[in-house]
Order: C-alpha cells, then sequence, then structure tokens
C-alpha cells in the first residue's frame, strides 16, 4: 500500500504570524479575566474592595488599553496573517469598552 508523501519544505508565502497580534490577543485575554475576577471578587466582599483591588482594576484598565494600541499597530503589518490582529482588536475592544462603562457607572452612581 502506498503512501502519500506531503511536500516539505515548500512554502509558498512568506506571511508569518504576528508577534504583536499575538501579544495583543494574550493582553486582552489577561485583561479580561481580571476583569472577571475584580467582579466576583467584589460581590464577594459586598462592594467593600480593598485598595488592592482596585488597583487591580486600574492596572487591567491600562493593560487593555496597551493591548488595543498594539492590535491596531499589528493590523497595519504587511506579510502577516490577519487572524490574531482581529481578535486582538475585537477582544481589546471589548475589554477597554468594558472598564470605560464601568468606571461610568462608578463615577454616576
Amino acid at each position: 500500500m502506498a503512501t502519500k508523501r506531503h511536500r516539505s519544505g515548500y512554502k509558498f508565502t512568506d506571511k508569518t504570524q504576528s508577534k504583536r497580534g499575538m501579544l495583543a490577543f494574550v493582553l486582552a485575554v489577561v485583561s479580561i479575566a481580571i476583569f472577571v475576577a475584580v467582579i466576583v471578587l467584589s460581590f464577594q466582599n459586598r462592594g467593600n474592595g480593598s485598595m488592592y483591588l482596585g488597583s487591580a482594576g486600574v492596572c487591567s484598565m491600562l493593560l487593555s488599553l496597551v493591548s488595543f494600541v498594539l492590535a491596531i499597530l499589528s493590523l497595519g503589518e504587511e506579510n502577516s496573517y490577519k487572524f490574531f490582529p482581529y481578535m486582538a482588536t475585537v477582544l481589546s475592544f471589548l475589554a477597554v469598552g468594558i472598564w470605560i462603562a464601568l468606571y461610568a457607572v462608578g463615577f454616576m452612581g
């Protein structure tokens, strides 16, 4: 029985995965995970979160902003696959929007 051999060694494109896009994706996921943790801990403490909980939230918001900037920059890279840049842009935009909405509600209420 003959087996099919794949052509290895041939590369038909010069595209690579975007390093900035992957970094932005990871930072966006971390920011959303910290957001969930901050919300859960805040509910467990009945809204009486510590200074550390607040500073974790502020750091996570800044992390989401950095992720958003990296995601936008990675969209402009040439010869790279766009999966991670697009996913990072969506997730970081979501993370930034969530943090802005949370702080807006906090200031209004």
